[in-house]
């Protein structure tokens, strides 16, 4: 077997949750959960293909950009009331948001809060899920 620790395959990287970051409307967020501070996922395919029975196909390229932001706070952290303000407003034109997961950045100018987090009591402090709809994203690589 050969060794598999060369210039390809040694260390990648170092990862840090300090260089990542999210912000809504200018404002940066802190008091993230325990283990997630925010996960973005596309909400559509970026192309489709269809295939006749004989193996004729077609590719559709799809120029939707939209996703979602899913924000993970301690219940306990002062953003939730920035992100329940945001909700409740219900600014025409949405709000902005940038992130950085260490490796992307993220920027989407007009976002909606799609739901406010389910509440809760428990014996610790429990997480806030907010859910974020993009309608644009755009985004480039950090490394």
């Amino acid at each position: 077997m050969a060794a598999h620790n060369n210039i390809q395959t040694g260390l990648m990287g170092t990862y840090d949750a300090n260089d990542t970051y999210f912000t809504a409307d200018g404002k940066t967020a802190y008091g993230f959960g325990a283990t997630t501070l925010f996960t973005v996922a596309y909400d559509n395919d970026m192309v489709s293909v269809q295939q006749d029975p004989q193996g004729t196909a077609t590719a559709s390229e799809n120029n939707k950009t939209g996703g979602t932001f899913t924000v993970t706070l301690n219940q306990m952290s002062p953003f939730n009331a920035v992100l329940d303000a945001l909700a409740n407003e219900r600014r025409k034109g949405g709000f902005s948001v940038d992130a950085c997961d260490g490796s992307r950045h993220y920027v989407a100018m007009h976002c909606y809060i799609k739901k406010k987090p389910d509440g809760g009591a428990a014996n610790e402090a429990g997480e806030r899920v907010w859910t974020v709809n993009a309608l644009n994203i755009v985004e480039n690589s950090v490394l």
